[in-house]
């Protein structure tokens, strides 16, 4: 009888011992839980993966080559919420690099965090993996009008918040959408993204920044040799165009290139994988600019010209091009980062017939080349001497100690289209109502904005001219100077 009271305590000692065990179990997970929900929402998982999101409000270095110690250490702060830190380390950051557009959207972000205040936010896709330089193109016209409005007051009391949604891959840049449209926190977005439908699909206004032929918004659009004009297949048009459609600028351009040549050599970019948007697009482009240029009355000439060949021979294309077929002129199509493949076909080309580009070369960076790429001729939407009244290419010099393009000037004014119709409604369904309002108007980089019921913006495009320019801004001692359309 003993025997069995004692087995029986110890039944119900190991019984209670068990219980007390996943007792303290339970609390460690729920701890652990409690630890890891309280994180920074950006670095959390998304909520379709198990892997980390895709979306940043100052806790990650994107752009690794505007990096410095008290960036780093900004970035540190902030992700353990010590915002006053983070404010002053991306300050002190800022005095050594003024043209870091990531770093001064970082230190806004803090300091709404830092003073708790009321904000709306926004999103700017910008591919930082893809094209760097794009990237910062973009984000410089956004980092601006951000810092601009939220120095003003922000949006009816609010400041405006900017979260960096970035891809690494295309893997991610897929599911970078999905990330976007279902976070309700987000009002808008800003960038130009190949799955298109889900923004209309699920509400979020997206306004396009640029208009180029290597970020194009499907691949059906590419199949059917449009560029950059998605048809407006529902009632509710979500996607707007903060620039005129990239077929006035290849329309412009080439009824000039007519005038002054009459046997046309391109010299495009076009990768060898199919899945590559940059291959297909450009090579659309080339399409769209050979029969602008045959509509205009001259000729295309037959000589391949690929710059993307690694085997490419730039001295025997020209070679070729003038003394076979007689080439009169050369237009050359290079993506931005190919812009140093496209310099080596002018250093050949240099003097001996005329020189026109797409509209990828008007660049810092072709400035750089601009002994060998005197007199050449690109199309544009914006430069900063078309309205010298607007105050935005100053601002834009002060701001970032540098010269700014049309890629910066369109990035601000999808910006400020947001801005201004955030001030009517701060509602996703209420941005959209207002952009679409044949009444809607507001002023930016570009002149006064204004969308057509399907998004699209009128206007016409631009030539300028490398020339010689002393003392001039660029440091390079070359300029785009507007060339008057003849």
């Amino acid at each position: 009888m003993t025997n069995k009271k004692e087995n029986l305590r110890l039944l119900i000692s190991l019984g209670i011992a068990g219980v007390m065990v996943a007792a303290i179990l339970w609390l460690i997970n729920q701890v652990s839980s409690t630890i890891v929900t309280s994180s920074d929402q950006t670095q959390t998982s998304s909520s379709f993966t198990n892997k980390p999101s895709l979306m940043n409000l100052g806790t990650r270095i994107l752009v690794k080559v505007q990096t410095s110690p008290e960036k780093t250490d900004g970035v540190k702060a902030f992700a353990e919420k010590d915002f006053s830190t983070a404010v002053k380390k991306f300050t002190d950051s800022l005095k050594n690099n003024p043209n870091d557009p990531e770093t001064l959207i970082y230190l806004n972000n803090a300091k709404i965090a830092r003073d708790n205040s009321e904000a709306v936010k926004v999103a700017i896709v910008a591919p930082i993996s893809f094209d760097p330089s794009l990237a910062e193109e973009i984000l410089r016209g956004v980092a601006q009008a951000q810092n601009e409005v939220n120095n003003q007051g922000g949006i009816n009391g609010k400041k405006l918040q900017i979260v960096i949604a970035s891809a690494n891959n295309r893997e991610d840049s897929a599911r970078l959408d999905n990330e976007l449209v279902q976070d309700k926190s987000l009002v808008a977005a800003v960038g130009v993204r190949r799955k298109v439908e889900i923004y209309k699909e699920k509400g979020l206004v997206l306004v396009l920044p640029v208009e180029l032929p290597n970020q194009a918004e499907n691949p059906e659009k590419l199949d059917n040799n449009t560029l950059n004009s998605q048809p407006n297949i529902s009632t509710t048009n979500y996607l707007f165009h903060v620039n005129p459609l990239y077929d006035n600028l290849v329309d412009t351009h080439s009824r000039y290139i007519a005038r002054q040549a009459r046997n046309v050599a391109i010299c495009g970019d076009v990768r060898s994988s199919r899945d590559n948007s940059t291959s297909s697009s450009n090579q659309i482009l080339v399409e769209k600019y050979t029969q602008a240029i045959k509509k205009y009355g001259s000729n295309v000439i037959s000589t391949p010209c690929n710059l993307a060949d690694k085997n490419f021979d730039p001295k025997a294309f020209v070679d070729k091009a003038i003394e076979t077929e007689n080439a009169s002129g050369f237009l050359l199509m290079p993506s931005i980062r190919n812009i140093y493949f496209a310099t080596k076909v002018a250093q050949e080309v240099k003097g001996r017939k005329p020189l026109f580009a797409s509209e990828t070369m008007y660049s810092a960076t072709t400035l750089q080349n601009g002994k060998d790429l005197e007199g050449m001729v690109l199309p544009v939407y914006w430069h900063r001497n078309a309205n010298k009244d607007n105050p935005f290419a100053k601002n834009a010099f002060q701001l970032w100690n540098a010269q700014v393009n049309q890629r910066t000037a369109g990035a601000y004014d999808a910006l400020q289209a947001i801005i201004a119709g955030l001030k009517e409604d701060s509602t996703r369904e209420g941005l959209q109502r207002v952009l679409s309002n044949p009444n809607f108007s507001t002023s930016g980089a570009t002149g006064m904005i204004q969308f057509s019921a399907s998004g699209e913006r009128q206007g016409e495009a631009m030539l300028v001219k490398i020339e010689r320019c002393e003392s001039c801004s660029s440091g390079t001692g070359y300029d785009f100077a507007l060339l008057n359309k003849k």
